[in-house]
């Protein structure tokens, strides 16, 4: 009798713990969806990525980390791109973002962008003096990173 007891017990806790995990699982995926969601469709979000590409199309963003430059609308810009990337980096270090879900939909463009972004991090980190500004975007690019793609990153 203490043995069926006993096998039930574990069924029941190796069910319980299947069932959390399955349900992280999903609620990462749900929310991994909902920022890719809202990062494709809200307007706000729409309209700072086209300016996004209009600016990075002008040439070096470096210039936008200056002291002389720290304050404009461009750097602003700039570092709203870059404080999402940083926020989804963290997401996924911490696993709250399902790495294989988002890296399908933005691996391209998350590696492009660092690539990028990467003289105006080098400045705005010399300029604030803050040496790991960026750190978890800049490890994610890292890893992400194809072969062609190493060198740069």
């Amino acid at each position: 009798m203490d043995m069926i007891q006993t096998g039930a017990i574990l069924a029941s806790a190796l069910g319980v713990f299947a069932t959390i995990f399955w349900v992280r699982r999903i609620a990462r995926r749900r929310a991994t969806l909902d920022i890719l969601l809202i990062e494709e469709t809200k307007p706000e979000m729409t309209k700072q990525r086209m300016d996004f590409n209009v600016l990075r199309q002008q040439g070096s963003l470096s210039q936008w980390a200056t002291p002389e430059n720290i304050n404009s609308e461009n750097t602003a810009l700039l570092r709203t791109i870059l404080n999402r990337y940083e926020l989804v980096s963290i997401g996924v270090h911490q696993g709250i973002i399902d790495e294989e879900s988002y890296r399908t939909w933005c691996r391209s463009a998350l590696v492009k962008d660092w690539t990028i972004c990467k003289p105006f991090v080098a400045q705005l980190r010399q300029t604030t003096q803050t040496p790991a500004l960026y750190d978890e975007f800049e490890k994610l690019a890292r890893r992400w990173a194809n072969a062609q793609e190493k060198p740069h990153v």
